[in-house]
């Protein structure tokens, strides 16, 4: 499919399936489809054919005269929608989940990532042939078999067992990711996950923190494999900021159950950074959609900071009603570096509320050892007669390794 004119409904405001087609535009045109035009219908109930039979006809009139190979529908079709559409179009027929997938197959680098999309991309095509046995037996009526049954019910048994085996390789690579997490997780530094929906900035707010080229576009899901980076955020303390897949509005939970590994990232931080686009107006639409799928990987534990990013691109007027909805959110500039030194000072307070006071004197050698040591923020310090007199913050796990530190003593 190079050419598709993109489908879509609503059940209440016209403009909010206007806004999800212009999203699904986007999505095509990651995957290298071009969007030549968009059809939506009001609908108080879902129609057999997806869309009804004027607005088809207007639609098959278009295909011709745009010469368009394809059709895109903004909602996952059932099998009876799809074959219809298939029959009037005469044309390949996508549906919104399809499309993600491709996308997602795209971004894929890590074996993970790729297990991940087949698993995903298998799941839907598995619960898209259960149907199509369901829709088979009704069809053949009490005591017979329906058309085709047997070889769904082949292809059926084909995919449970490639899941079967996929599942068992993210397994194997989770288990070996848990072996390197303990090693992390014992050097005390805590974890920021860059999370959001796509094409917010993730990307480009993680290559401003850290220095290291990476790959950002103006584009859907750039990202699929979680990257991370160690920081330095300031008073001796490193964090390690990971981004990660970006949200989107209308996905299955199929897909989010697929990617679980890569969105455990989330669930296992210190900290979510909720990065979110200033001059999109459907910025709180969007925070909302990744609130929600953060509830629904069971992350909704972990502490939320909202990044506004992408001020350079706001008029003052929208940033002073951005500050009054958003009062409790960092207002940045990726791509202009743009208070970024605010962003890394509420990080690091964030990071640390938890962490005990701590005086204390020390000669300098001993102090060497605290400076070499992850989970201590140095408030201030000073050297006297070569004695170092510190305030410190601590991760309170780490107060009996600093006594024991030889004439560490509290104040």
């Amino acid at each position: 499919m190079k050419k598709a004119v993109l489908l879509g409904v609503s059940h209440s405001r016209g403009y909010e399936v206007e806004k999800s087609l212009e999203e699904l535009s986007l999505l095509a045109k990651s995957v290298g489809i071009e969007g030549v035009g968009v059809f939506w219908q009001f609908l108080s109930s879902p129609l057999p054919t997806y869309l009804g039979s004027g607005k088809l006809s207007s639609v098959a009139r278009y295909i011709e005269l745009y010469g368009a190979d394809g059709v895109i529908t903004d909602d996952e079709l059932t099998i009876v929608q799809r074959s219809k559409l298939e029959e009037i179009l005469k044309v390949e027929v996508l549906d919104r989940t399809e499309i993600i997938l491709r996308a997602f197959a795209r971004s894929a680098t890590t074996e993970e990532g790729k297990i991940e999309v087949q698993l995903a991309t298998l799941e839907y095509t598995l619960s898209h042939l259960i149907r199509s046995k369901n829709l088979s037996r009704m069809g053949g009526g009490i005591g017979t078999v329906g058309p085709g049954e047997t070889k769904l019910e082949m292809d059926r048994r084909t995919i449970k067992r490639k899941i079967t085996f996929l599942r068992e390789e993210l397994e194997r690579i989770e288990k070996n990711k848990m072996i390197k997490k303990g090693r992390r997780n014992s050097s005390l530094i805590p974890k920021v996950s860059i999370a959001g929906y796509t094409n917010a900035g993730k990307s480009m707010l993680l290559k401003c923190l850290s220095g290291f080229d990476i790959k950002s576009e103006d584009k859907l899901f750039t990202t699929l494999d979680p990257i991370t980076r160690r920081i330095w955020i300031g008073e001796n303390l490193y964090a390690l900021f990971s981004d990660t897949v970006g949200f989107i509005s209308k996905l299955p939970a199929q897909l989010v159950n697929a990617f679980k590994a890569t969105l455990d990232e989330i669930k296992e931080a210190n900290l979510i950074l909720l990065v979110a686009d200033g001059s999109d107006d459907d910025v709180e639409k969007k925070i909302n959609v990744s609130l929600e799928t953060i509830n629904e990987i069971d992350a909704s534990n972990v502490p939320i900071l909202k990044v506004i990013n992408k001020i350079d691109l706001c008029s003052s007027s929208r940033l002073s009603m951005l500050s009054r909805k958003y009062d409790d959110a960092i207002f940045v500039s990726a791509a202009k570096s743009l208070y970024i030194d605010d962003l890394i000072t509420r990080v690091r307070e964030e990071l640390t509320k938890d962490y005990v006071p701590f005086e204390g004197s020390m000669e300098i050698d001993k102090w060497q050892k605290i400076l070499n040591i992850d989970g201590i923020r140095i408030l201030n310090f000073e050297s006297i007669d070569g004695v170092i007199h510190a305030k410190l913050k601590v991760n309170s796990n780490l107060l009996p390794k600093i006594r024991k530190i030889q004439n560490v003593f509290q104040a």
